[in-house]
């Protein structure tokens, strides 16, 4: 792993810090600002990683640092979009949820002097992923005034594949835990 800032972290900061300014635009009510905010933050997502492989510029820094920034704005979008109305709250509490047992399963693994398991479970990918996905599109239809339908059947697939990777993250938690 190489060692210090290279384009990927640097990409991964610059995530964290367009979380705050998508917060504010969320509670001013500047949705079309919050949708900007939230793809290019989006986009870093996808290019650090990406770019991280390519160039070989994996780090620890970015190994701790990306899924963090991940968390937070997925966090940030569904708790802030529920309170706005934008996405279900029930939604929000099953992605919330899912992430908090996520980091408290880290921490017990980690207070039992046990290794983490390497890299994030599939199902805990492709479920952040949706969720991003899911909070990019909801918003994208409220600040462009678009209709909803397709809505409600994104919410249910989204809090299906949520409710999935976070009793992936349990089971497996308490199976690794059991050895």
């Amino acid at each position: 792993m190489a060692h210090g800032m290279n384009i990927p972290n640097a990409l991964t900061l610059l995530r964290l810090l367009l979380v705050p300014g998508f917060l504010i635009a969320v509670i001013y009510g500047r949705l079309p600002a919050a949708l900007t905010l939230f793809v290019v933050a989006a986009i870093t997502d996808f290019l650090d990683g990406l770019l991280a492989r390519i160039l070989g510029q994996e780090t620890l820094l970015g190994a701790y640092l990306d899924p963090v920034a991940d968390k937070l704005l997925c966090i940030t979008a569904f708790v802030s979009l529920a309170a706005v109305g934008v996405l279900p709250a029930w939604l929000a509490v099953l992605v919330v949820a899912k992430d908090l047992y996520a980091a408290l399963g880290a921490l017990i693994v980690l207070f039992c002097n046990r290794p983490l398991p390497e890299g994030p479970s599939p199902w805990g990918k492709l479920a952040t992923g949706l969720e991003l996905l899911t909070a990019g599109i909801a918003l994208l239809a409220v600040a462009v005034g678009a209709g909803g339908a397709f809505l409600p059947p994104l919410f249910a697939l989204t809090g299906a594949m949520t409710a999935v990777a976070g009793l992936h993250y349990v089971v497996g938690g308490v199976l690794f835990l059991s050895r």
